[in-house]
């Protein structure tokens, strides 16, 4: 469904973020596996890399941003309210356990073994939450956005509405603007 639209589409650049936010969410994960395994100091180069991948999902902001600001309301205008709504609770919550996972992992504490856990925690979750986001994203409100948003003309719209609010330091270039 996505391979057909251009490559500046609103929705195919919207998923090739989902992406990339998915390969950071596979890194997350490989590190929590390393986590739990290793002694006091490797834990504590692990914890910056996994600090590192939390601030690279904070940086996606402007793609929550042009889906709130731009894609949900276009949906709402034509009366397609209940899904936009569960996936702005879903951001919330999402951005939430982000800036736990980055502030979690900011430094090296006394209990070490309670901030591995907590840690180990907030990654598993975090993962699960927004790998189901994604899916209900790609799978349910973006293919219902393209078939009920028929006009060529409000995409044209929405494009530079979403230019203006920008991308991702992650998006392909060949995708913004």
């Amino acid at each position: 469904m996505f391979k057909e639209l251009t490559d500046k589409h609103v929705i195919k650049t919207m998923f090739k973020e989902h992406e990339h936010i998915l390969s950071i969410l596979d890194d997350l994960e490989e590190l929590r596996g390393e986590l739990l395994e290793k002694n006091r100091l490797s834990l504590e180069t692990l914890l910056p890399r996994i600090n590192n991948l939390s601030l690279q999902l904070i940086s996606a902001e402007p793609h929550h941003k042009r889906e709130e600001d731009v894609l949900f309301p276009a949906m709402e205008e034509i009366g397609i309210n209940g899904p936009p709504h569960v996936m702005k609770v879903e951001h919330e919550l999402i951005r939430e356990m982000k800036h736990d996972l980055k502030n979690e992992t900011e430094n090296s504490g006394k209990d070490l073994e309670k901030q591995v856990d907590r840690v180990s925690q907030l990654i598993l979750r975090l993962c699960s939450t927004l790998r189901k986001h994604i899916d209900k994203e790609n799978n349910i409100l973006y293919p219902m956005a393209l078939q009920s948003i028929t006009e060529e003309a409000k995409w044209i719209d929405m494009k530079k509405r979403c230019d203006e609010i920008g991308y991702c330091c992650f998006c392909p270039s060949n995708q913004r603007n």
